[in-house]
């Protein structure tokens, strides 16, 4: 068996009741399965992620696709891969030009795609409603996690520490703008425009290649394609931004095991992003709310082997412009990924269009860590909603691919969009193949009783449940038979 701190214990709630959604505010129309989870590992839940499930603090769920109003796809980025867009680079100049002049275009860049949509959103109004005894509370059940409050060791050229706080490790954003090399715009004479008598203009390296063409007919030209410039050299153009005389603006990133030591400063943050972007009401942002969505995380931290490595679990990227915080990311670092989990920002500053600028740093990172961890290479942003419309900025992010709801296979996000505008349930993956099953019967399932670890044929000797076999082949087809045999399955009285 699994020694204590590398237990992943779950109680499986079951299909939910009807909800109202919260992307086509349909009344009635939502559908999930759900369960909390007193514990994790990192490797368990990537395993989860993989098969459609996503957690909202220790709640963890998944779509019920088939009868659900809109169907939650997993989605992943191919980091490695990724292909910076003209609207993204956009982005990253708008913060560039913010650096510079500490203003920004009062307009955002595209906002209705470039604009981050934090994926927790409308999870929480569903299961805010819970029954919060479905949580694994008795002692016997339920083994100790320490919580980490301090930040990351010192992580060499990845992430330096800085003398803000001891507790507090920042990855230094190199954005400046050269205010040396300012564009020149020509200025055009009045008039009809160029004359047509005139030969056209063309660029002194064509005119030497008709030169030489014109003396050698033999002559082979090789133009080679401009070099692109990668998001880390978009990122990190300059080291730092004048905004006049000899002061600096600087946006720097603080990446933190837990918030304990600016919790504070992140609630304020919250707080004001959730009732202004958001329209929630005070009352509904409540410490307790904040804590038991974004602080708590079941996930038991690991360590990496690579001395740089910041580790696996859950932490929060802190982005301080001097010494004030404009925004947060929630994420889990997992052994295949870096999953985003959430994303609030103080509104002050929403014409930077920190959703998507968040994103591109979380990109950075991935390819970061894939470098100390060779396995670790996707960013995975949640789930695509065809059906919302908000949501569908996700597809912006290229390459990109969506899991299949029966084979979960991965399948580029082009072909599945072509199906999803037919029919907003699909099947992506076509082989025809049966879906993962397991020939061993149910009764092989971890199970945890009155504290005590046993099969669930133990169990039903024992045991005195009505109705508890359905709920777990109902739980064990959800899963998978991988998961079934890793997730200890927590029965209470």
């Amino acid at each position: 068996m699994q020694s204590n701190n590398t237990r992943s214990i779950v109680f499986y709630n079951g299909s939910t009741k009807r909800s109202s959604c919260g992307y086509c505010k349909k009344e009635n129309s939502s559908f999930s399965n759900g369960m909390w989870a007193s514990s994790l590992t990192v490797g368990a839940y990537q395993d989860m992620i993989d098969r459609g499930w996503r957690r909202a603090g220790k709640y963890c769920y998944k779509s019920s696709m088939e009868k659900t109003c809109c169907p939650l796809y997993t989605i992943r980025c191919e980091a490695l891969n990724f292909e910076l867009s003209k609207s993204q680079k956009k982005i990253i100049k708008r913060v560039t030009t913010f650096l510079k002049n500490g203003e920004c275009e009062k307009n955002p860049v595209n906002t209705e795609q470039a604009e981050r949509e934090p994926i927790m959103k409308y999870e929480l109004e569903n299961i805010q409603n819970h029954d919060d005894k479905m949580k694994i509370t008795n002692t016997d059940y339920v083994f100790d996690e320490e919580q980490s409050s301090s930040a990351i060791g010192s992580h060499n050229s990845f992430l330096e520490t800085t003398n803000k706080e001891d507790s507090k490790m920042v990855a230094p954003l190199n954005l400046s703008c050269n205010s040396k090399t300012k564009k020149e715009t020509k200025k055009f004479k009045p008039g009809d425009g160029a004359d047509p008598n005139l030969p056209s203009s063309k660029k002194k390296k064509l005119l030497r290649i008709q030169k030489k063409l014109a003396k050698d007919p033999n002559f082979v030209t090789t133009i080679s394609a401009p070099q692109q410039k990668c998001l880390e050299e978009f990122i990190a153009e300059n080291d730092s931004v004048s905004t006049g005389g000899d002061k600096k603006l600087r946006i720097e990133l603080l990446m933190m095991k837990s918030s304990s030591n600016s919790f504070e400063d992140e609630f304020a943050v919250y707080q004001k992003y959730q009732t202004i972007i958001h329209g929630d009401k005070i009352e509904r942002c409540s410490r307790e709310q904040f804590i038991r969505f974004l602080i708590d995380s079941p996930l038991k931290e690991e360590k990496s082997n690579h001395p740089d490595h910041p580790g696996y679990g859950s932490f929060h990227q802190q982005y301080w412009l001097g010494d004030k915080l404009i925004a947060v990311g929630v994420i889990d670092i997992l052994p295949k990924c870096v999953s985003s989990v959430y994303l609030f920002y103080d509104p002050d500053y929403h014409n930077i269009v920190l959703g998507t600028y968040s994103s591109l740093r979380e990109i950075c990172l991935v390819r970061q860590l894939h470098n100390m961890s060779p396995k670790l290479k996707y960013y995975y942003m949640g789930f695509y909603i065809h059906s919302c419309p908000k949501m569908r900025y996700k597809a912006k992010f290229r390459p990109s691919y969506l899991l299949c709801p029966l084979q979960y296979t991965w399948h580029a996000i082009d072909k599945c969009i072509q199906k999803l505008d037919n029919e907003k349930y699909s099947i992506f993956d076509e082989s025809g193949d049966i879906p993962d099953v397991d020939i061993c019967s149910i009764d092989n399932i971890p199970v945890l009783y009155r504290g005590s670890l046993m099969p669930y044929s133990a169990f039903k000797i024992v045991g005195n449940k009505k109705n508890e076999e359905e709920r777990v082949k109902e739980y064990k087809t959800l899963i998978g038979p991988t998961l079934a045999r890793k997730l200890i399955y927590c029965i209470m009285d």
